[in-house]
């Protein structure tokens, strides 16, 4: 019965952090489908957050490359008045990205849902 009892504790702390977490990322970043995500991505600072090997391999064109494992200490570089438009591989690290760039006081942060794997048109590619 006790271990019971102490299991269903476990469980209910899982579930608040991660209640938590999920509403922090949800109030730092707003995820944009390919047709709102493409619409001003010339007006905004468009940032790349896989590794360079990545990028280099294929990415929008105009997108600039700043590695989440980087973002730590390049955040500096972007401007806190343009709205970041943030892309990743499938919509997974650029929720961590947003964290990171709001907690450096940025406001207008948004992601491509999905990643670029929900991209329609052709990605700039090394030749």
């Amino acid at each position: 019965m006790q271990f019971l009892i102490s299991t269903l504790i476990i469980i209910f702390i899982l579930a608040i952090v991660g209640f938590v977490n999920y509403y922090r990322i949800s109030k730092a970043v707003t995820k944009l489908p390919y047709s709102e995500f493409k619409k001003n991505i010339r007006n905004v600072q468009l940032v790349d957050i896989r590794e360079r090997d990545e990028f280099n391999y294929a990415h929008i064109n105009g997108a600039r490359n700043i590695p989440l494992s980087q973002l730590s200490f390049k955040y500096s570089s972007l401007l806190k008045d343009k709205p970041i438009y943030l892309c990743d591989k499938n919509g997974t690290t650029a929720p961590r990205a947003a964290l990171t760039l709001k907690k450096h006081g940025y406001k207008n942060i948004f992601m491509l849902k999905q990643g670029l794997q929900s991209w329609e048109e052709n990605l700039k590619t090394k030749k």
